[in-house]
């Protein structure tokens, strides 16, 4: 009797792991879509400050406010570049060190590759420019997010009751 009431319990268990670790891949693809989100707002605020001052590219990561999931990438990028690093090596260095999947780490990285390179104008043009990719890479995440997310959760429901079931 015993063995039998662990055997369902363990097998309730798996079930609920796969139900999890869907609900976890599910979780992670949304962060994915608030950070290209984040990205968006830190170009705006970018494009703001450089239209008003002339600050450089530091004093520019220091005016960054209010993105939490953007926080520790600006944050490394500003204590690289007090290090000695260039602009561009220090924020590729941190996107790459924060932000897992490599689409949108290139995309964070085309920033770092061009930002400080010109003047005002030229740097307004290159930020609008970023913004419209990041708006476009945002579009598609938003989307494939609707469908994957409820792949994920049920893939991974599916894959622990079928484990389970296959245990008993």
């Amino acid at each position: 009797m015993n063995t039998e009431i662990m055997r369902v319990l363990g097998c309730l268990l798996l079930a609920l792991c796969g139900t999890l670790s869907g609900y976890a891949m599910s979780r992670s693809y949304k962060r994915r879509v608030l950070l290209m989100g984040e990205y968006l707002r830190f170009l705006t605020q970018a494009q703001s400050v450089i239209g008003y001052t002339a600050e450089e590219a530091a004093s520019l990561l220091e005016g960054i406010k209010g993105l939490a999931l953007m926080r520790p990438i600006i944050d490394e990028a500003l204590r690289q570049l007090r290090e000695g690093s260039s602009f561009e090596s220090a924020w590729c260095s941190a996107a790459g060190r924060f932000v897992p999947d490599k689409d949108d780490r290139e995309l964070l990285c085309s920033f770092g590759e061009s930002f400080g390179t010109s003047n005002i104008s030229g740097e307004l043009s290159k930020l609008e420019l970023h913004k419209v990719n990041a708006s476009r890479r945002y579009d598609e995440l938003s989307q494939e997010l609707k469908t994957k997310s409820r792949l994920y959760r049920t893939v991974g429901t599916f894959c622990g009751v079928l484990t389970a079931s296959l245990l008993l």
